[in-house]
């Protein structure tokens, strides 16, 4: 159950860096929101000092005319209720002004077959819905890569989880 405040619902967010390679906690994280089917998981990629300072977009960035230079991926659980989709939703915020999932594909990061684009906009991202049943490691790694490819600033290698969860 989310609490409310004022008719929004309270979200507690967990912030934690990790590497590509060791995706335990992220996993764990994963495996929590599907099961409470609420929730959302931000990954950005670290981005070298010498870069400009990354802020995490807001809600309403999507109106804007100009992307995040570095990108920002989101991991949505299935929605609940009859009508929700039985399907992850998985989406990539960049500035790159562009649809990104032509090269995607010919960067060798093309989509399972079973996953479908629901939208490749260049101000808006990619978004991608996945069927439960494709492996949670499977999906993070392909956002991890993903991200890191589209995104428009040199990187670290590390990356920031931001955890967005209800608050019980």
């Amino acid at each position: 159950m989310t609490a409310r405040l004022g008719g929004r619902s309270r979200r507690a967010v967990d912030r934690f860096e990790f590497q590509p390679g060791d995706l335990g906690r992220l996993l764990e994280v994963v495996a929590w929101l599907s099961a409470n089917r609420d929730g959302w998981l931000n990954l950005l990629p670290g981005v070298e000092a010498t870069s400009e300072p990354v802020e995490t977009p807001g809600l309403f960035s999507m109106f804007g005319s100009a992307g995040p230079p570095a990108s920002m991926c989101t991991w949505m659980p299935p929605g609940r209720g009859r009508r929700a989709p039985d399907e992850v939703t998985v989406g990539i915020m960049h500035g790159l002004r562009r649809r990104v999932l032509p090269d995607l594909q010919a960067s060798g990061l093309s989509l399972p077959p079973a996953w479908r684009v629901w939208g490749d906009h260049p101000r808006r991202g990619l978004v991608v819905r996945i069927p439960t049943s494709a492996p949670d490691r499977e999906v993070l790694q392909w956002m991890l890569a993903a991200g890191a490819r589209v995104c428009d600033m040199p990187t670290t290698g590390s990356w920031q989880a931001e955890v967005h969860q209800p608050v019980v």
